[in-house]
C-alpha cells in the first residue's frame, strides 16, 4: 500500500563509506522533522556539541533558543559556521517547516551554503556499516509507515528503493533477510514486526534509533560533491502525503 508522492524522489547519491571527510567544515545541523529533535555543532568536521530532545508538537519555536544555548554552553562561535545542514522530512509538517526556515535564515545570515537530507536517509546512514541493508520506518498514521530501503552495493552506500508509505507487513515482505530495521516503532509494533519476519528480531536497540543531527554533515557534503547548489531554493521538503489541513483534489477545490 503506497500513498501519493507529492514530488519526485530526490536523486540517489552513492557514498563511499564512512562518508566524505568534513575537515575544515564548521557546521550547524538541524533536525526537527518529528517529535524527536536534534541540533549539532561541528568544528573542523568533528562533533563539538550535540543535543537531542523530545520536542513534541509545540516546541519547535524554541529551536533558535536551543541552538544559542548549546553554542554558549560549549563556547562555539556561530559566526565561524561555513555550512548549514537540515533534515527535510518526511514527518511533521510544522516541524519540517520550522527546521528549514531556521536553516535558511542561518544560511543567509552567515553567508553559508545550506543542504537538505531526508529523515529516512539520516537514520539509515547511522547504521550503514552494521548490515548489508537498512530498512527505515517512521510513523505515518493509520497504521502506515514512511519507509525506504538503503544498502551498500559495489562498496558504495545508497538508497535502494523509492520513498513510500506502506504497512509493516508489506515492508517485511519486501525487505531482504540480511537487513537491520531502524526508526520509530512502539513495543507492540516491534513484536508484530518480529512475527512478520518469521520470529527474527532485527530491530535496532533504542539508543541507536535516535536521529543524530551530526550525521547530516557527511550526507550534505556528498550532496555538494554530486553538484547540489547549496541554496535555499534548491532545498525542498520531502512530503509523502498532503498535510491534513489541505483539501483533497477530488473535491475540485483548490489545494490551500
Amino acid at each position: 500500500m503506497t500513498a501519493e508522492t507529492l514530488q519526485p524522489d530526490p536523486p540517489i547519491v552513492p557514498i563511499t563509506l564512512p562518508g566524505p571527510n568534513g575537515a575544515r567544515q564548521n557546521a550547524i545541523c538541524l533536525d526537527t522533522a518529528t517529535e524527536m529533535a536534534s541540533v549539532a555543532l561541528l568544528q573542523d568536521g568533528k562533533v563539538f556539541a550535540e543535543l537531542c530532545w523530545r520536542a513534541g508538537r509545540g516546541s519547535t519555536g524554541r529551536l533558535t533558543a536551543r541552538l544559542r544555548e548549546l553554542a554558549a554552553a560549549c563556547s562555539y562561535d556561530l559566526a565561524a559556521t561555513n555550512i548549514i545542514c537540515v533534515c527535510t522530512g518526511p514527518g511533521s509538517f510544522n516541524g519540517i517547516r520550522a527546521g528549514m526556515a531556521t536553516a535558511f535564515g542561518l544560511s543567509v545570515g552567515y553567508g553559508a551554503p545550506v543542504y537538505g537530507t531526508p529523515a529516512l536517509d539520516l537514520l539509515a546512514f547511522q547504521h550503514a556499516e552494521r548490515a548489508p541493508a537498512q530498512r527505515v520506518v517512521l510513523p505515518a498514521g493509520r497504521g502506515l509507515f514512511y519507509s525506504a530501503l538503503f544498502g551498500t552495493r559495489g562498496g558504495r552506500w545508497r538508497r535502494l528503493s523509492a520513498y513510500t508509505i506502506s504497512s509493516l507487513e508489506a515492508l517485511a515482505e519486501e525487505s531482504p533477510a540480511r537487513c537491520v530495521w531502524c526508526g520509530t516503532l512502539t513495543e507492540e509494533e516491534v513484536e508484530l514486526l518480529a512475527e512478520f519476519l518469521g520470529g527474527a528480531r532485527r530491530w535496532a536497540p533504542a539508543a541507536l534509533n535516535v536521529r543524530r543531527a551530526s550525521f547530516l554533515l557527511p550526507l550534505a557534503l556528498a550532496e555538494a560533491m554530486a553538484g547540489a547548489q547549496g541554496t535555499p531554493p534548491a532545498v525542498q521538503p520531502l512530503y509523502l502525503r498532503r498535510p491534513s489541513i489541505t483539501r483533497p483534489r477530488s473535491t475540485g477545490l483548490p489545494v490551500v
